[in-house]
């Protein structure tokens, strides 16, 4: 994954997905193992990383949030769930972005 985001991405950031009972940050370090070039950075909590990508995007850019899907849980340890969902989250990051523009 880290390969193919290196060679189509201008700008990476990393996060936590589905980490169950491995260490997240692992996992994370292994991904990025394969980015070549562009700018990338760790961001671990994923509501972060999602509100850092869409801040950072600039007109005409295209922030791709990969990984979940519509999966309505982050996984955790010992069988624990986090309710979630890629799309609520990016469009409350949008809407405080865009009335903090106002």
């Amino acid at each position: 994954m880290g390969k193919v985001a290196s060679d189509h991405c201008g700008s990476i950031i990393l996060t936590n997905e589905d980490p169950y009972d491995e260490n997240p940050r692992a996992i994370i370090e292994e991904v990025a193992k394969g980015i070549e070039k562009p700018t990338w950075k760790i961001i671990m909590d994923r509501r972060e990383a999602i509100r850092a990508a869409l801040a950072e995007a600039k007109p005409g850019d295209a922030v791709i949030i990969t990984g979940k899907g519509t999966d309505p849980y982050i996984m955790g340890p010992n069988g624990t769930k986090q309710e979630w969902s890629d799309k609520g989250v990016a469009e409350e990051e949008l809407e405080r972005l865009f009335a903090t523009k106002q």
